[in-house]
């Protein structure tokens, strides 16, 4: 292992009296010591986990990658000081504890009574175990032999010495840190000051520095010289840095979590949830029908037929295109990121299965998957299909959905699993364990959203970096990036290379219509494209000529809107085609829809089957959304209007469709929603109309533009001929124009300013994929239906009492509450909807959640209404 032979800190030789302090005490309901854990105790609890983590996870090639693009070229010394460092971060992260006011007041150990010092304020820990920390090492650096090596040691040094100092808190930045160690009033000043007689009795190495010396301030001052690269030849040296900071701090939580959690319930954390045998999960992947019939088609068929273009039927092009990306992995497998684009109905999903699961049967190191999708609606279908391919078989169990819309998975444990019971009879969920296996993604298989990544690439918060270590020797599939906010394309990238480089991690990126990312990466990516021949599928007509495109209504420029639902009227009344119509803004749609209800004499077919008109929006919840989903697969002569979300995630095949334009991408999304199957034999048709501004709502998107909408010619052609790679050329000249023009959006600017400095936040905020506004949350309680086999109703008023209830409870602990509100949460989203103004009334609030008993009287037909809302403000009673 990368570890062995390394020295551990030598507890009992530096700190006195280290078998009388406390590390953690555990109470009873009373507030009665009933058991004690020292501090060598816990350190050695979480160095055992330190080696579990490494060893389950495999970790011993991420680590060797940080020593390579960190002290390449260091002397075997160095090397090993290295590797100290590192591992003894883990180990003497709580030293501080030895503060004799922690042990006193927070420890109520009677033992240091005689020290405690009443007129220091300071019963910390943190940032004293740094001090202690930056100040061993500090003395062992200065005896190395290679003195050249010592300003990086020195740097790495405060790196680690900032992870121990966070180890209770978010991170913030390293200028923060240094802050706290240089100016009068911070606690690591005072420590090395007046507040030495807190801790100077206990440890016996002599504290170097103080107000006299230079020494901290030299120390900060080289590493942020050596940190700054904005003078050498590789500017982005400093990501490598941003990714040691936040694995290392991930490691280190995960140690302290999991020994801590031992010692209050006597449970070992044995499974870190990574995939031990892929043929598990591969032979019943292997076992579907859809498998097979490519597997006989590759047997029989591949690789023999050259022209497609009279082909009749769709799934010999998916065949392909899974066989195809296969192919081209195993020949590149070697790479880190692929690029997987394809048209909409072509099989993406299923080949991403394939490859995700090739990988790691290639791989024996890499143990994790995950499946990272734009929406929530998309997860849901895809668990749907996953249910389908595991169906009877505990593999489901092993798949977790990390969102917040559904509870966490609780474990059950026997009792033969805690030392001092013999019985095998279950326990009732093991909340502590299943707090952890959702903090820390103990999961193999795990769908999330893009928003939980980058949460976990780049977020602050403790709860943020808990997963990232879980991130390392995995595959992460992207679906849908080019719904990424596209002024930060050039970062994402860039990101991607040193986290698939450093953490060993393959991304499959797939899309419809995907941009060429590399072109904007200032360092070779080396992705690969896994569908060489592009035009065998884009151009193909079983997928270019699936939908036929009318751009008449764009030259409508006054009444739009009464022209269009005059047209779609007429066309309802032709034939019993599904009709979709996607409007930009909520509230048109609602219009819309409403204006067709008050109609619905004028759509009826031939007086027969009345057509149904039906409304999806994001105010819908699961049940509705599922519901519309329902009634439009398996019924005709629907109108279904609809708002963006509609484009991606919603499994629907319609037969006529109309959309208000916004962007390339978007329009091709919506088109994957017509005659989706081919099973029209006539064709699916879209038209596209003008009605309401995107750039209102996309304002920093470049794609939203008007020389790059649909009422320029040449983007008309763009989308028929399926030619993507000319819009994206297009939009990344565009962004590339911008960075230069605008300094605040430069990429080296960010770099130098931001990663370099350490500087989290501003990095957090740079990445967010959204740009957040301000909405309050509203709970409009009333009785929903689930419409399932035994027609449950949901009481709004039940659930809001029960989530007050879980919430004053404070007889149970921490993991329970955590689990039973996530359990309440997940109910509870039925009845949330945002609204941008808190001027109403309301009749109870927790947190910044609005309660409105009377919530029924804010819908119509089943759909929250914002206007009547709106109408409604002040008129509550």
């Amino acid at each position: 292992m990368y570890f062995d032979n390394v020295d551990k800190f030598n507890l009992e030789e530096y700190i006195k009296n280290s078998d009388k302090i406390y590390a953690h005490v555990f109470e009873n309901e009373e507030k009665d010591i009933i058991r004690t854990e020292t501090l060598k105790e816990h350190l050695e609890l979480s160095i055992k986990y330190f080696y579990k983590i490494i060893e389950n996870k495999e970790l011993d090639n991420v680590f060797s990658n940080f020593e390579i693009n960190m002290i390449n070229g260091f002397s075997d010394e160095g090397k090993v000081l290295f590797k100290e460092m590192l591992k003894n971060t883990i180990y003497m992260h709580d030293l501080g504890k030895i503060n004799c006011n922690f042990q006193y007041y927070k420890m109520r150990n009677d033992f240091f009574k005689e020290d405690i010092n009443c007129s220091l304020n300071n019963s910390n820990h943190s940032m004293l175990s740094s001090l202690i920390y930056i100040n061993h090492y500090f003395i062992k650096i200065k005896q190395h032999k290679e003195k050249s090596e010592n300003g990086i040691l020195r740097t790495i040094m405060l790196l680690n010495a900032y992870v121990i100092s966070k180890h209770h808190g978010n991170f913030d930045s390293f200028d923060r840190f240094k802050e706290k160690f240089l100016d009068l009033d911070e606690e690591g000043y005072k420590l090395c000051g007046e507040e030495l007689s807190l801790f100077s009795k206990v440890y016996k190495e002599e504290i170097v520095f103080n107000s006299k010396n230079k020494f901290l301030y030299r120390l900060f001052k080289n590493a942020e010289k050596l940190l700054d690269n904005s003078e050498q030849e590789n500017k982005l040296e400093g990501i490598c840095f941003y990714i040691y900071e936040r694995f290392l701090s991930s490691i280190l939580l995960a140690c302290d979590y999991y020994s801590t959690s031992n010692f209050k319930n006597g449970l070992e954390i044995k499974d870190f949830g990574k995939i031990g045998d892929i043929e598990e999960f591969y032979k019943s992947f292997k076992d579907t029908d859809v498998y097979k019939s490519i597997r006989k088609y590759e047997n029989k068929n591949y690789g023999k037929t050259k022209d497609f273009s009279d082909l009749k039927d769709i799934n010999v092009l998916r065949d392909e295109l899974f066989l195809d990306s296969e192919k081209s992995m195993l020949k590149n497998i070697d790479r880190d990121i692929f690029y997987l684009e394809a048209p909409t109905g072509s099989g993406k999903s299923n080949a991403a299965f394939n490859l995700s699961f090739k990988i790691i049967e290639k791989f024996k190191n890499i143990n994790k998957i995950f499946y990272v999708y734009p929406f929530n609606t998309l997860i849901e279908q895809n668990i749907e299909t996953l249910n389908k391919i595991f169906k009877g078989k505990d593999i489901m169990d092993k798949i977790a959905v990390i969102n917040s819309l559904v509870p966490i998975k609780t474990e059950k444990i026997h009792y033969k699993d805690i030392d001092k019971k013999e019985s095998s009879d279950v326990l009732d969920e093991n909340y502590e364990i299943s707090l952890l296996n959702r903090q820390f993604l103990h999961y193999p298989m795990i769908l999330t959203t893009h928003v939980s990544l980058f949460n976990y690439f780049f977020g602050i918060s403790k709860e943020n970096i808990f997963p990232f270590a879980q991130i390392a020797n995995s595959v992460i599939v992207l679906d849908e990036i080019q719904s990424y906010k596209n002024s930060i394309w050039k970062e994402i990238i860039t990101f991607f290379k040193y986290y698939s480089k450093l953490l060993n991690i393959k991304i499959i990126i797939m899309s419809a219509t995907l941009p060429n990312l590399d072109t904007l990466s200032n360092e070779k990516v080396n992705a690969v494209k896994l569908i060489g021949e592009r035009e065998k599928y884009y151009s193909n007509p079983i997928f270019k000529n699936r939908v036929s495109l009318d751009f008449s209504l764009l030259d409508q420029k006054e009444e739009v809107f009464d022209k269009l639902f005059q047209h779609v009227i007429n066309q309802a009344e032709k034939a019993q085609d599904n009709i979709l119509i996607e409007f930009i803004n909520k509230k048109l749609a609602l219009k819309f829809f409403n204006e067709l209800n008050e109609q619905h004499d004028l759509v009826d077919y031939k007086g027969e089957n009345k057509r149904k008109i039906l409304l999806i929006t994001g105010d819908d919840n699961s049940i509705d959304r599922n519901h519309i989903i329902k009634c439009v697969k398996n019924e005709k002569n629907i109108t279904l209007v609809a708002t963006q979300v509609i484009e991606a995630g919603v499994d629907i095949d319609m037969d006529i469709g109309y959309k208000d334009i916004s962007m390339l991408d978007s329009e091709e999304q919506f088109l994957g929603r017509i005659n989706r199957s081919c099973k029209n034999k006539k064709g699916g048709k879209v038209y596209f109309f003008n009605l309401y501004d995107a750039s209102r709502i996309y304002k920093n998107d470049v794609r939203k533009e008007k020389h790059l909408n649909l009422m320029q010619e040449n983007i008309r052609d763009i989308l028929n001929d399926k030619n993507f790679s000319a819009f994206y050329d297009c939009v990344l000249d565009e962004l590339n124009r911008n960075a230069e023009k605008h300094n605040d959006l430069n990429f080296y600017k960010f770099i130098e300013e931001n990663i370099d400095k350490l500087n989290f936040k501003k990095v957090e905020d740079r990445m967010k994929l959204i740009d957040e506004r301000y909405e309050y949350t509203v709970y409009l309680s009333r009785d929903i239906n689930l419409n399932d086999e035994k027609n449950t109703v949901l009481h709004g008023d039940e659930i809001w009492q029960k989530y007050i209830e879980i919430l004053k409870n404070n007889k149970i602990n921490y993991a329970e509450k955590k689990i039973k509100l996530s359990e309440i949460t997940s109910k509870l989203n039925y009845f949330i909807y945002k609204v941008n103004s808190n001027d109403f009334a309301y009749n109870d609030r927790i947190g910044d959640i609005y309660f409105i008993e009377d919530g029924e009287k804010y819908f119509v037909s089943g759909k929250f209404d914002r206007e009547n809302f709106n109408r409604g403000i002040g008129d509550f009673i």
